[in-house]
């Protein structure tokens, strides 16, 4: 991701779509398939702050800007603090190889069919999961929490090239 960092007052937005969506879960009987939408958006979302150059590490500059503006308003109207708080810590997952981009190219793919066939409810619980992602993964505890998501791409990307290129074995 770029140098754009979260501030206090956007993590309060963040933050507050995550305990707002985990607390739908943990009331409607704590059903793990309940947590797909909203978890699927959040690795797709963490995922793209690994593209920097490319549209998908705009949209999440675009995002954390955003929910740095929304969350500074919001603590001015509702507290009357104005500028206050400054960025937290900037965090990084990683890098993405090129087969690691390539498979988060076709997981976005996927994901956008899947949020195009979903239910208005889920289709919100993916978008709040996407906006999750990628604006807390600008955090450096967060990030520290989701290191593991490049991996899950570069693993895939280098097994899904091995195999095209004749390397699995019926």
């Amino acid at each position: 991701m770029s140098d754009t960092a979260l501030t206090i007052a956007g993590s309060a937005i963040s933050l507050g779509v995550l305990a707002v969506s985990v607390r739908g879960w943990w009331t409607g009987g704590r059903d793990l398939k309940a947590l797909r939408p909203y978890g699927g958006g959040l690795v797709t979302g963490a995922s793209w702050t690994l593209c920097v150059g490319g549209v998908f590490g705009w949209a999440a500059v675009q995002a954390t800007e955003m929910t740095n503006k929304a969350g500074d308003k919001a603590i001015g109207a509702v507290t009357g603090m104005h500028g206050g708080g400054g960025a937290l810590a900037h965090g990084s997952l990683g890098t993405l190889t090129y087969g690691g981009a390539c498979m988060v190219l076709a997981s976005s793919i996927v994901g956008g069919v899947l949020w195009k066939a979903s239910k208005a409810e889920n289709k919100k619980r993916i978008f709040f999961g996407v906006l999750s992602g990628l604006t807390l993964s600008a955090t450096a505890g967060f990030a520290q929490l989701m290191e593991w998501v490049p991996d899950l791409y570069n693993v895939s990307g280098a097994w899904v090239t091995e195999g095209l290129n004749g390397g699995w074995s019926l």
